[in-house]
């Protein structure tokens, strides 16, 4: 009953706050709902996504403890005084949601429009914080926002490509422990994926081959996401932390190789059955757990990196009860944040969130940009060997069912691999296949690029094909129907293929089984004689394609309004050089009214004025910050006297004003501090 008690209490102090946090939400949800639904099911159904599943958790964690820092930047913010620069941050921000909602829409363009998106949403969210809050908000919260990069889903070229040189790499370097070690091993690394041959006594050599899934990549993966969350709880420098990114981007690296040894060391002691059980089984999920806490521990002996792992709280000074009835939300004595937090979200906030959830929301609804082109109606399939109503009938051509490949079906985790085939009835006219994908999810249906290239090259070989020309096209108007168009040929087969192929969402009703997959729908033709007149071929596959996305008859998409790429790019342009030179006459500004105050000043301002800013130059020398009870501290070792706090504040703000000193919050071990720093030189 305590906590249940603890919990009505918060909620019932901090309704407001939750409430306005619950609008942020529904703000991003309004805009990317779709594409967060598609990367939920990839992260359950694709194991080399599933580390998107602990994104979430890491954020929440950051963002919980991130906390009082965000606290203390609302609260400065309503201390200060208010300028005619006042929507700098407004105007940003906006300009940053701008940014983000063109890339949105190019991406909607492209073959790969969930990338895209997702690329957008930390650009988008630093634009919303920009425009309720203020950028010391935005800089308290950068790394859990930065974190949602990881997000996006790593292009399989690149998975695959990195892949097989991390598997080459260490395996030879696992060899060479075994061989030092004693182990009888052979290497294998001029066909396929690099492979360790294991020689026992009285028995026939095993092989070890280390494919994608061992080189160490999605590991790595989970590192990096690691990485940046551990950088924001580590006190230390920028330097060491680049260090403590470089260190354990090494240890992830050598365990991987230790891994490998392992496996292969643990075959020759106990037997391949055990080896397999224990070390291979739990190797990636304990390889994990050890190379995070050696990269702590090495962080700590190393770079004496400290991992802060609660708040260090300052002792209260005689001021802070006083300052506390008054409902101040800091200690302007000793800088300290008081637990109790008083700022209530303003008018003016409501106003600003209450716009943005009506601007996005006309913006979603006007652009209507979803990932895929969704079927309109229910496709009813008798079995998979008889679906023949999935593709439609062309004239003077004869659509033949050719087979199901269930091998490949197997070996891809997908629900149906289909082979069709259009018969001209024009024998001079090529032979149309029509190769049908089906699968849970869409990260089982490999594009051509891949299978042909990437694969090849993780596994050490040389590309099958040789690609001739490739380029994304829109098959239909009024929705985001985007194929990609793909020429390549065999040098060892000596023939062309012309690939058309692109991505729909379905729902399939197979018996009482309604189901939504997805499918990806490739067009081919194959030229032997004249293959390098493929580009005669293209206007026909594109008409076939046409035909074939209309029989699936995509839910219509028209946006309201469209722009040209060059109507984005010049958008883009403009908003990136209105964020520059926005802060770049900020700065200016505030260096000539720095500049002009610092001379009448010299000339007019008292000698008590004189005295705090010279002793708060002599602090900045040796300290970038300091509270007020240090300046005031100085002023009495200066003059054997120290000021009253309401008349040393006075003339701190006064300071302030002239822009010789600002007010700002650091960070001391997680704790936020009200502090003063020096902006001139004398």
């Amino acid at each position: 009953m305590g906590k249940f008690k603890c919990i009505h209490t918060f909620l019932k102090s901090n309704c407001l706050h939750v409430l306005a946090a619950s609008f942020i939400l529904v703000l991003i949800t309004v805009v990317y709902w779709r594409d967060l639904e598609i990367l939920a099911n990839e992260a359950f159904q694709a194991e080399e996504l599933s580390y998107v599943l602990l994104i979430p958790l890491f954020v929440g964690a950051l963002l919980y403890w991130k906390k009082d820092m965000f606290k203390a930047s609302i609260s400065l913010n309503s201390m200060q005084k208010k300028s005619r620069n006042m929507f700098i941050d407004e105007l940003i921000g906006v300009s940053l949601c701008l940014i983000a909602f063109l890339i949105y829409w190019y991406g909607s363009y492209t073959f790969h429009p969930l990338e895209y998106h997702l690329l957008s949403l930390p650009i988008f969210v630093s634009g919303i914080i920009l425009v309720l809050f203020n950028l010391k908000a935005l800089k308290a919260i950068i790394i859990p926002i930065a974190l949602l990069i990881f997000l996006v889903p790593i292009p399989s070229e690149i998975t695959y490509t990195l892949g097989g040189n991390m598997a080459n790499f260490n395996t030879q370097a696992s060899y060479t422990i075994l061989k030092s070690l004693g182990v009888p091993a052979t290497l294998n690394v001029t066909y396929g994926s690099p492979t360790i041959m294991l020689t026992k006594p009285q028995g026939q050599p095993i092989s070890f081959t280390v494919g994608l899934q061992c080189s160490g990549i999605y590991t790595l993966t989970a590192f990096f996401m690691f990485a940046v969350f551990l950088l924001a709880v580590v006190q230390t420098s920028t330097i060491k932390k680049v260090g403590i990114f470089t260190l354990g981007s090494f240890i992830f690296e050598a365990l991987n190789i230790l891994r490998i040894t392992a496996i292969v060391s643990a075959t020759y002691i106990f037997g391949e059955e055990i080896a397999m059980l224990i070390f291979h089984s739990a190797a990636g999920l304990i390889l994990t757990f050890i190379g995070i806490f050696a990269t702590l521990i090495a962080s700590e002996k190393l770079l004496k990196a400290k991992v802060v792992i609660g708040r260090n709280e300052t002792p209260p000074c005689p001021w802070c009860k006083r300052l506390q009835e008054k409902f101040q939300n800091f200690c302007l004595n000793c800088g300290r944040l008081f637990k109790q937090f008083n700022k209530k979200p303003s008018k003016i906030f409501w106003a600003k969130l209450t716009l943005l959830i009506i601007g996005c929301s006309i913006l979603s609804l006007s652009v209507n940009a979803p990932v895929f082109a969704i079927s309109k109606e229910n496709i009813e399939v008798a079995s998979w060997e008889k679906a023949t109503n999935i593709l439609p009938q062309i004239a003077n051509c004869n659509l033949i069912f050719l087979y199901r490949d269930t091998n490949y079906e197997r070996i891809a985790k997908q629900d149906a691999s289909l082979v069709y085939a259009y018969f001209p009835a024009n024998l001079s006219n090529p032979v149309i296949y029509v190769l049908v994908n089906v699968a849970n999810s869409i990260s089982n249906l490999h594009s051509w690029e891949v299978c042909l290239i990437s694969m090849q090259t993780a596994r050490g070989q040389y590309p099958l094909v040789k690609v001739l020309e490739s380029k994304d096209m829109q098959l239909l108007e009024g929705n985001q129907l985007i194929a990609e168009y793909l020429v390549f040929q065999d040098p060892e087969q000596n023939y062309t293929q012309i690939t058309l192929y692109w991505y729909e969402r379905a729902t399939f009703k197979i018996g009482a089984t309604v189901q939504q997959k997805y499918v990806r729908i490739s067009l081919i033709i194959l030229l032997t004689a004249n293959p390098s007149g493929y580009r005669r071929h293209e206007g026909q596959l594109i008409d076939f394609g046409k035909a074939i996305a209309q029989h699936w008859e995509p839910i219509k998409t028209q946006s309201l309004f469209s722009l040209g790429i060059p109507a984005q790019q010049t958008i883009l342009i403009m908003s990136i050089a209105f964020i520059i030179i926005a802060k770049a006459t900020q700065s200016t500004r505030e260096w000539r009214k720095r500049t002009n105050n610092l001379k009448i000043f010299n000339n007019f301002a008292s000698t008590t004025d004189k005295l705090v800013l010279k002793v708060i130059t002599e602090l900045s020398r040796t300290k970038k910050a300091m509270t007020t009870a240090e300046i005031n501290c100085a002023i009495k070792n200066k003059v054997e006297k120290d000021m009253a706090l309401e008349k040393l504040l006075e003339k701190l703000k006064r300071l302030q004003e002239y822009g010789f000193i600002k007010m700002d919050v650091i960070s001391n071990n997680n704790e936020p501090m009200l502090v003063w720093k020096n902006l001139i030189t004398i």
